[in-house]
C-alpha cells in the first residue's frame, strides 16, 4: 500500500557530499587498490551485507565515480577513470 522508502537520498549535489559519509570514501580506497572487486568481495571487505552496500553504490554510481562490469552473475567494480581524469581537467582549467 506504501511506497518503500528508498535507501538512496534522491539529490546529491556534489562529490564531496558523497564522499562526506566514511562507508563511501572507504568504498573508493578499496577500488583504488582491487579494481575489478566483485561486490560480494567488497562486503566482505567493509564488513556490510550487500544489501546494505547497494545503495552507497548507487549514489557512486549516479554521481559517476564508479562503473560496473557484468560478467554472467559477476558484477566486477571500477573506478570510472574517464569522469577523474575530466574532474581533474575541469579542476585546472577554473585555476
Amino acid at each position: 500500500m506504501f511506497p518503500e522508502p528508498s535507501p538512496v537520498p534522491s539529490k546529491i549535489l556534489s562529490i564531496r557530499e558523497a564522499l562526506s559519509n566514511p562507508l563511501r570514501r572507504r568504498i573508493v580506497l578499496i577500488l583504488i587498490e582491487n579494481p575489478g572487486i566483485s561486490i560480494r568481495q567488497l562486503a566482505r571487505e567493509l564488513g556490510v551485507g550487500a544489501g546494505s552496500l547497494s545503495g552507497h553504490l548507487l549514489i557512486l554510481q549516479r554521481l559517476g565515480l564508479i562503473r560496473e562490469e557484468r560478467n554472467g552473475r559477476r558484477v566486477s567494480l571500477y573506478l570510472n577513470q574517464s569522469f577523474l581524469l575530466g574532474a581533474r581537467e575541469r579542476r585546472r582549467a577554473k585555476l
